[in-house]
């Protein structure tokens, strides 16, 4: 029975030699809480919260060119936690990154910027580490002109990648002809959607996005139905004032706008430069646009590539349909179908 006893004991002891490292593992999830912190311009630490027997798996940070460790790379080893001390020439932006060989599956990091809200993330490791990308925590653009060059980059490529926006503005064209009242019609557009832009922005407007891109297909139908209207000899206040219509929907496209920038983020102290070059940027993906339309039609005027009369609708069937297939989707969407 003695015998019997001291097995069964020698066994537990062999499965907790085994099990409780396998244990202890799980318990952590391969994930810890991690913080960047800037103390000052230039000057920033990143700690690393992992209990003592998971230390050595925190290894030396690779850091941006023009940064620098103050202390030992390997970092300052304390009490549950790592940390490292760096200092860079300019201070970090949203270009930057830092990269994390740590043997872990991801980190919890918290970015403190200088006078700014703390906000935490989840980062997942990449092949051989974890990836921090700062422009996703708000970081800054370094100086003004970083800053208007990469929010007009931004503001450029939503317009050109905004099917919708782009097919409401060849809406827009097909029913003003005439040049002076086109450039009365798109600048009505812009002004009205660079208002609800701001107010969104610094939150005096607040709409749930899915109503706001399903009324924004809708407003490309109204137009094809407009289109089609006149066409039968029935014109109204769009062909009359088409830039009172342009500014109304304008508005609505604004929110628009206003959700994708969100979804960028923006650091507190841009805002004002983001709206504006943002806008800018939209602006001039807008006026390409148009540009590219019109050198389209000048050249097959040139060409003498007529029509069959019934064919002038085309176009706006198209997109007419396109926008109404948008519109049920959209507010599908919102009814959770």
């Amino acid at each position: 029975m003695d015998k019997f006893r001291s097995g069964c004991l020698i066994l537990i002891v062999v499965l907790a030699g085994f099990l409780l490292p396998a244990v202890a593992a799980a318990h952590t999830l391969g994930v810890d809480k991690a913080e960047l912190i800037e103390r000052e311009p230039g000057s920033y630490e990143l700690i690393s919260k992992v209990p003592p027997r998971l230390a050595s798996l925190i290894t030396t940070p690779i850091l941006p060119q023009q940064c620098a460790f103050d202390g030992p790379p390997r970092g300052e080893r304390g009490a549950y936690q790592v940390r490292f001390k760096f200092t860079c020439a300019t201070p970090l932006t949203a270009d930057d990154q830092l990269i994390l060989p740590w043997k872990r599956e991801g980190a919890l990091l918290t970015v403190q910027w200088l006078d700014q809200t703390p906000l935490t993330k989840l980062v997942s490791r990449q092949g051989d580490a974890i990836i921090i990308e700062l422009e996703e925590y708000l970081a800054g653009s370094g100086s003004v002109l970083r800053a208007a060059s990469r929010y007009t980059k931004l503001g450029f490529e939503h317009i050109l990648e905004g099917l919708d926006h782009l097919l409401f503005v060849l809406a827009l064209m097909i029913v003003v002809r005439d040049g002076w009242r086109l450039v009365k019609t798109i600048t009505a557009f812009t002004v009205a959607h660079s208002i609800t832009l701001a107010l969104a922005t610094f939150g005096f407007v607040n709409l749930p996005s899915a109503p706001v891109e399903a009324s924004i297909a809708l407003s490309i139908v109204f137009l094809c139905v407009e289109i089609v209207h006149a066409s039968k000899g029935r014109k109204s206040l769009t062909y009359a004032y088409p830039w009172i219509v342009a500014f109304a929907f304008g508005l609505l496209h604004g929110l628009g706008f206003a959700g994708a920038l969100s979804e960028i983020g923006l650091p507190p102290n841009e805002i004002p430069i983001a709206l504006l070059f943002f806008n800018v940027g939209v602006e001039l993906g807008q006026l390409a646009f148009v540009f590219v339309v019109l050198v389209a039609l000048k050249l097959l005027a040139t060409l003498r590539f007529g029509f069959p009369s019934w064919a002038e609708l085309v176009p706006t069937y198209v997109i007419g349909t396109l926008a109404m297939y948008w519109t049920m989707e959209r507010a599908a969407a919102i009814v959770g179908l």
